[in-house]
């Protein structure tokens, strides 16, 4: 009776035990192991059961599933972490019977990528991310430090790599930077100019058959507050801008849009910081000022970093305007101020004005009276019938109403890009499904 229990005993499940496995082995390529299911004399026994088989450092770095058939497993297993590390048997009972291999170094792989360690970030070699943690934000202008590693596409460190790499940035305005790689590693400094949330993109310049990375998202915050910033009709904001002088309006991008002497018009102003980027800020109250009679509001606090004045001017030409608070003063930002368009209009006339363009002012303004609301198409063509620029506006929009309607051409084409001097003529065509209400064509002329 005895020993009839000490061979049931001996003949349950212990532990696991591999073959030896060979080494070295390469991170990312399988290989075959035998697996069996002991007793704890190290005998077979009959165990038909399920266990997982994993690298040892954690089943992030390979792991299977395997079914024992009368106590044995025989499989491929992949491990994809270069380093030395076992690999591991364990079954689902509690507690669970388990089983080393032999130590076996695992070599990385052949190159494949670069990868971007962003601060805030911690390089994690075995996986195809390669990296843990989330990247902390940075600020416009203020250089950073991260790191590039030449890598297997387990992110392993191929120590070989000795190339040359740029680093460039979703930011238009932040160009690319050269860096060289020492034994599979690079430190990189760069800053972005534009607030935002980017990445940074990380080629390799000396073998164009390494991945390029992208690299995580980051979000990059404006910096202190020192400049403000007046945007106009017809202007709009450009965050990052690398423009330094004044008459390439830093800052933004487009032409002013003349306005009309004793019309109120819309002036936003921004608190921002160095390069353009809004800080938001509830701060100091901004004062508009002119060298030029105009209705001259009074100051007004900022809200989230921005605050709108409407204001008007009272005699024709080109003015000035500047926006100032206790210790800041923005650039001088000039814009035209024209004669009102007689709005003497009646039913069939079409009056273009000033005409032609560019004498006065950038801009040519056309007035029509439309006996009711319709589709309507304003088009400029070329004296060659080349349509120049079309634009269409929906009934009840403006420039589509019923009575007195006023619209404006800038003198550019549909790629706005500015047309040259010349002829052309002016289009306008409005319509209901069931009738023509207007049809009017113009010679107009452009001087520049």
């Amino acid at each position: 009776m005895t020993s009839l229990i000490a061979i049931l005993i001996f003949s349950q499940l212990h532990h696991f035990g591999f073959t030896t496995i060979t080494s070295p082995q390469t991170a990312g390529i399988s290989f075959p192991i035998t697996v069996y299911a002991y007793d704890s004399l190290n005998n077979i026994v009959d165990f038909d059961g399920v266990a997982v088989i994993f690298a040892t450092p954690g089943p992030q770095y390979g792991d299977t599933t395997a079914t024992f058939t009368d106590g044995v497993w025989q499989g491929q297993f992949t491990v994809t972490l270069a380093d030395t590390l076992s690999v591991s048997c364990q079954d689902y009972n509690v507690p669970p019977h388990t089983g080393s291999s032999n130590s076996v170094v695992f070599q990385a792989n052949s190159a494949y990528k670069l990868l971007t360690i962003l601060p805030g970030q911690v390089y994690y070699p075995g996986i195809e991310n390669g990296k843990a943690g989330s990247p902390i934000a940075q600020r416009a202008g203020v250089s950073f430090s991260g790191a590039v590693y030449y890598t297997d596409r387990w992110s392993n460190l191929i120590t070989s790599g000795n190339d040359s790499y740029g680093v460039s940035s979703t930011d238009q305005y932040t160009g690319t930077q050269t860096f060289v790689l020492t034994n599979g590693t690079g430190v990189f400094s760069y800053a972005l100019r534009t607030a935002g949330s980017h990445h940074l993109y990380t080629r390799d310049n000396t073998n164009g058959s390494i991945k390029t990375d992208t690299s995580s998202q980051f979000m990059n915050n404006p910096g202190d507050y020192s400049d403000l910033l007046i945007i106009l009709p017809g202007e709009t904001h450009e965050a990052g801008d690398t423009t330094t002088t004044t008459a390439d309006t830093p800052g933004k991008t487009g032409i002013p849009d003349d306005q009309y002497e004793g019309e109120d018009f819309s002036v936003t102003v921004y608190a921002t910081d160095s390069m353009w980027n809004v800080f938001d800020t509830t701060g100091p109250a901004v004062q508009l000022n002119s060298d030029f009679l105009f209705s001259n509001p009074a100051p007004v606090n900022f809200n989230n970093g921005a605050v709108q004045f409407t204001i008007q001017f009272n005699e024709t030409g080109r003015v000035l305007l500047w926006a100032e608070e206790y210790t800041i003063r923005s650039n001088n930002n000039y814009l035209n101020i024209v004669s009102q368009i007689d709005t003497t209009v009646v039913p069939d006339s079409f009056i273009a004005y000033p005409n032609p363009m560019g004498i006065e002012g950038n801009r040519m303004y056309f007035a029509y009276y439309l006996s009711s609301s319709c589709n309507v198409i304003f088009a400029i063509y070329d004296p060659f019938g080349n349509l120049v620029y079309k634009q269409e506006i929906s009934p009840g929009n403006a420039g589509a109403q019923s009575g007195l309607n006023r619209i404006s051409w800038n003198g550019r084409n549909g790629e706005n890009e500015r047309v040259a001097s010349g002829l052309y003529y002016a289009i306008i065509k409005g319509w209901t499904h069931t009738a023509t209400i207007f049809n009017e064509r113009m010679k107009v002329g452009v001087v520049w």
